[in-house]
């Protein structure tokens, strides 16, 4: 409510000064004294006036173009879109409304939105060049490198002598691969620099220099790229795309090390944010979360601003650290008298995830932008267990923010949720459309298809997600399961590659090594120990321990449990207090039939070095149940399950203990609570018809065993048949539904 008080309170005085300027006398439209102060370029002093004027009146075209346009010019692009989208309504605003808005979409970094905008603009006058320069803008932006060349083109069919366009076309024909007609752009776009009396935008001849070096690069003439570079680095030593150009370059030739050091060079020399930014995204892309949070917290703390402290919060929740990032929020809020809806839109999104849901959708309520409102209440109602509810709401919003690639995303996810996958493919595809980057919908595409045993559509999508993050272990992971399944069988090769190539993820890539071979080869378990075996991995060492628990796995499936005791006592001699090793002592115990009590000592000890050990937690749940101790297992099966929520293995564990103990409603509810958040397990899906069934829940029933046949599961057809067998049965004997 703090917020909607604000802006409540914004709107009257706005009013009571318009009001007491009337009763003074002054019958001026207040439009006059507005229009002035943007003449003066007092852009910020007008945005709460023009907020109540279109709060008063939202069809009032001008107020609602003179509110973008302040927006924009105040450095909030993303709020400009909703009044220039409005304005553009308007025929008096056609064509200005809609470049201004093209513009506020590419600050915001929808530059797919802007396309279509810009579209609408050329309708009306095919030969508007600002607005080919602004459709250039956002085909770079989105890759669409092919498309940019053909409006620089156009443009210089319109005017030859257009100098904006000369650099965007070197850089387009570089990475198009177009060597030769690079090396004729940029002979032409020096001469036309040097030779013109215009005043040029610096960023020009910076742009040209750096893309100079990048055509030596791509010609393999790396000496004179770097001289090139160095070149450019001496004449513009503060210019920040200069300085991140030639810091790529030096880290595409290996040398990561210069690249840090010109990064850090430029920092000191100029104090610009946006150096030590860029490092920070060389220790994300590193692996290294602790660097990456010391230098955002020293930027936030020596230079507080807004965009800081979001950054740190974001670094925050991106590691589901919630408490922290909502302390860094608040500091961001702070900074901010008057915080854009963006941000609180953050704000209140981490608040869900932290599970504040009552703060969260209090926040909400005072938002102009009902869009991003509905968003963050379906986000509610899918965190809370309501996926229908949180369709309407992500509905809702996808109406007036049809390209938004989250809400698309999220709208996905609730789909799958409610069972209608052929709906979340679809939301899917749409936010890989509006930006493959933003969320991971391309990952889920490829796993949703990878589920409905559509191997070439799941490679294709893994592959639109790869290129957006290449560095994803996860994605990656992905990438090479399909790929083998899909029998691309090269592709699954460079993707082991690529993993074992990436920082304490050989033993990762060995591992999934040795997995694909067990699925694929005719002697399986063999097979995988031998790749292990003869690999150069240092099993004793617990970044491979990955490695490790497979060896063990296949060790114990061949019955060679002596063989599995010696790895393992060998790697906790080397290291007695690593969690990891213990745990897998406590497997290697179990598989072999040693006593339980050695097992579960094994187990404590992991729990004892890591309480938050997963797997030793599961481990003692499977001792528990086999002596059956059913309570004590589900309650250790219920605490694993809450430290991975990730891993459906101990939730579908406790389901089928329960169901096998005879506790019908216990395994109903841990079925239900597993599709809830993993929707694409067909055996749980199974079960759970099954269960319905027996209860005479027969739509419900046939609802999850649909689901299961949609998922290729080989029992689906059978089970489909049960029920309707089951139904027509109890109805023909005109039996009540059974009770649990």
């Amino acid at each position: 409510m703090r917020i909607l008080s604000r802006n409540y309170l914004a709107v009257s005085v706005s009013v009571l000064a318009l009001s007491l300027g009337l009763a003074c006398g002054q019958d001026e439209d207040p439009m006059v004294e507005i229009r002035r102060l943007h003449e003066e370029g007092r852009y910020a002093a007008t945005v709460d006036q023009l907020r109540a004027l279109v709060d008063e009146d939202p069809s009032r075209a001008e107020a609602q173009f003179l509110l973008g346009t302040a927006l924009l010019h105040s450095g909030n692009g993303g709020l400009a879109v909703w009044p220039l989208r409005a304005a553009t309504k308007a025929p008096e605003y056609a064509i200005e409304a809609r470049m201004l808005l093209a513009r506020a979409m590419l600050e915001s970094r929808t530059a797919p939105d802007a396309i279509p905008v810009i579209n609408e603009v050329l309708e009306l006058e095919p030969e508007n060049i600002p607005a080919m320069v602004l459709r250039i803008q956002a085909h770079q932006a989105g890759g669409a490198n092919d498309e940019a060349l053909a409006d620089i083109e156009r443009v210089l069919e319109l005017d030859p002598t257009n100098i904006p366009v000369l650099v965007p076309r070197v850089t387009s024909l570089i990475a198009t691969q177009q060597i030769d007609e690079a090396e004729v752009a940029i002979e032409a776009a020096r001469e036309r620099l040097e030779n013109t009396d215009e005043e040029v935008d610096p960023s020009f001849r910076a742009t040209l220099c750096v893309a100079r070096g990048m055509f030596a690069f791509e010609k393999g003439e790396r000496e004179v790229a770097e001289a090139q570079y160095a070149d450019c680095l001496e004449q513009f030593p503060a210019h920040p795309m200069v300085v991140q150009e030639t810091a790529r370059f030096h880290e595409l030739i290996g040398e990561e090390e210069r690249a840090i050091e010109i990064l850090q060079e430029a920092f000191d020399a100029t104090g610009n944010s946006v150096f030590r930014l860029a490092i920070v995204q060389r220790m994300r892309r590193a692996g290294d979360a602790e660097e990456e949070e010391r230098l955002l917290r020293a930027e936030a703390e020596e230079r507080p601003s807004t965009t800081a402290w979001f950054a740190l919060a974001d670094f925050h929740v991106g590691r589901d650290e919630f408490d922290e990032a909502l302390e860094a929020f608040d500091h961001a809020l702070a900074l901010s008298p008057n915080p854009p809806e963006t941000l609180l839109f953050a704000y209140a999104d981490t608040l869900v995830q932290a599970e504040q849901f009552e703060k969260a959708r209090s926040l909400v309520e005072g938002f102009e932008q009902s869009a991003l409102r509905d968003l963050i209440i379906g986000r509610i109602h899918l965190a809370q267990g309501d996926p229908a509810a949180a369709l309407v709401s992500f509905e809702a919003g996808i109406l007036l923010w049809p390209n938004n690639p989250a809400a698309r995303y999220l709208a996905g996810e609730a789909a799958e949720r409610v069972g209608d996958f052929e709906r979340a493919i679809s939301e899917y595809r749409e936010s890989i459309r509006a930006n493959a980057g933003r969320t991971t919908a391309a990952l889920e595409l490829a796993e949703l298809y990878y589920a409905r045993g559509h191997f070439a559509d799941a490679l294709d999508a893994v592959q639109r997600y790869m290129q957006a993050k290449p560095g994803d272990v996860e994605g990656t992971l992905a990438g090479i399961r399909i790929a083998h399944k899909a029998r691309r069988f090269g592709i699954a090769t460079e993707g082991l590659n690529r993993l074992s190539g990436l920082p304490e993820h050989a033993g990762t890539a060995v591992a999934e090594h040795a997995t694909l071979l067990a699925e694929s080869s005719p002697d399986g378990a063999a097979a995988a120990v031998k790749t292990i075996e003869e690999s150069d991995l240092d099993l004793t060492d617990p970044v491979n321990a990955q490695a490790l628990r497979v060896l063990l796995e296949h060790l114990a499936e061949l019955g060679e449990h002596a063989k599995a005791q010696e790895r393992i006592a060998s790697a906790l001699a080397a290291h007695p207090d690593a969690a990891v090793f213990n745990e897998l002592n406590g497997q290697v115990l179990s598989a072999a039939g040693k006593s339980p009590e050695k097992a579960r000592e094994a187990f404590d000890r992991a729990l004892e070095l890591d309480p938050n050990h997963a797997e030793a937690l599961s481990g003692l749940a499977a001792l528990s149940a086999q002596a059956g101790e059913i309570d004590a297992a589900l309650e250790l099966y219920d605490r694993a399950a809450k430290l991975d929520p990730e891993d459906s293995t101990a939730v579908f564990s406790a389901a089928k203990l329960e169901l096998a103990a005879g506790r019908t409603a216990g395994a109903r509810a841990r079925f239900e609570a597993l599709l809830a958040h993993h929707p694409r397990e067909a055996e749980a899906a199974i079960e759970l018809a099954r269960i319905l069934a027996d209860q005479g829940e027969f739509d419900a029933s046939l609802d999850y065993a649909r689901r299961a046949e949609w998922l290729r599961s080989p029992q689906a057809e059978e089970t489909l048949a049960s029920i309707e067998g089951l139904r027509a049965q109890r109805g023909a004997a005109g039996n009540a539904p059974a009770s649990d």
